[in-house]
């Protein structure tokens, strides 16, 4: 196996929490238009379609660019791509899940998914030899991930 191909595995593990696309969250309007209007909670099966589909789309822009970097990619390569694509990947993909919102009764598993992947972005924007080394950073977060359905986000 090449070192890409074992590099790719623990990409795909550290996307699959990821969603597409690094919104930024819009204002919505005003706190008093805000607080008038009453949203409803997302549902566990939307919530589960959606981030599926974003992190659909995010391991597949993430293994794009890890193709790219062709076979036997250097380790400051891997290191540049960590901290250049997946780092700011997986965190608009942590944002776009957020923003999702928690189906009724799995706000505390939701919480604690996105709190430990944001461990691991936190990790690997300190250190980003780390998606190379015998840790995943995203471990935890990919089982949390599992726990909620989230099969495209748990790798």
């Amino acid at each position: 196996m090449t070192r890409t191909q074992l590099l790719l595995p623990s990409i795909a593990l550290a996307v699959g929490l990821a969603v597409s696309g690094c919104g930024g969250k819009e204002d919505s309007g005003s706190k008093a238009d805000a607080s008038s209007s009453p949203t409803l909670a997302i549902t566990t099966a939307d919530f589960t379609a959606q981030a599926n589909a974003i992190c659909a789309a995010g391991n597949e822009e993430i293994q794009t660019a890890a193709d790219a970097l062709g076979d036997g990619p250097t380790q400051e390569q891997i290191e540049a791509f960590a901290s250049d694509t997946l780092v700011g990947n997986i965190q608009g993909q942590h944002d776009n899940i957020e923003e999702l919102g928690a189906p009724a009764g799995s706000e505390d598993d939701v919480t604690a998914m996105l709190d430990s992947l944001q461990s691991g972005i936190d990790a690997v924007t300190a250190d980003p030899s780390l998606i190379t080394s015998d840790t995943d950073p995203f471990g935890e977060a990919n089982d949390l991930a599992a726990g909620l359905g989230l099969t495209e986000c748990a790798g």
